[in-house]
């Protein structure tokens, strides 16, 4: 019961942030705060430490990096939403989270372009693509994870 809560509150600022990113590219500050305020609840009932601090790890430093390679490509606010991320989901389901947002970017920008609806020069914001594999994650991720996973046993 107090997961689902947890939940609902996680996903509710993250469809604010796919809005308001997709509108302005901007993710605001006061939505990962809600986030992070999230992030922390579940820490402290679930005591998932470890994990959970090795989600934001993985997601605030791998975005940190590729912010830091290539700053006109991401924003902050994407290094700020993926470490959020890696808070509530742990590490786990932050790297799928990760990759099915790249996935699903990298499709859509594909769409986008072969449909002469953006260029390679336009930019897309990737917050949206964030807030699709965390609540993917968080849905369906162990089941994800599993499926992959016999694929090879």
């Amino acid at each position: 019961m107090i997961y689902n809560i947890l939940s609902f509150l996680f996903v509710l600022p993250i469809i604010f942030i796919i809005i308001i990113d997709l509108k302005y590219f901007i993710i605001p500050n006061l939505y990962i705060l809600l986030l992070i305020i999230v992030g922390i609840c579940n820490f402290f009932i679930f005591k998932t430490y470890f994990n959970q601090i090795l989600g934001i790890f993985f997601g605030f430093g791998l975005f940190l990096l590729l912010y830091l390679l290539f700053p006109k490509g991401i924003g902050f606010g994407d290094v700020k939403l993926a470490g959020a991320i890696g808070l509530f989901l742990g590490l786990k389901l932050t790297i799928l989270a990760i990759l099915l947002s790249f996935l699903s970017g990298a499709i859509v920008g594909l769409l986008l372009i072969a449909l002469h609806k953006k260029s390679m020069k336009d930019p897309i914001p990737f917050g949206p693509f964030l807030a699709f594999g965390a609540i993917t994650s968080l849905f369906f991720g162990e089941y994800i994870i599993n499926w992959y996973m016999n694929l090879f046993l």
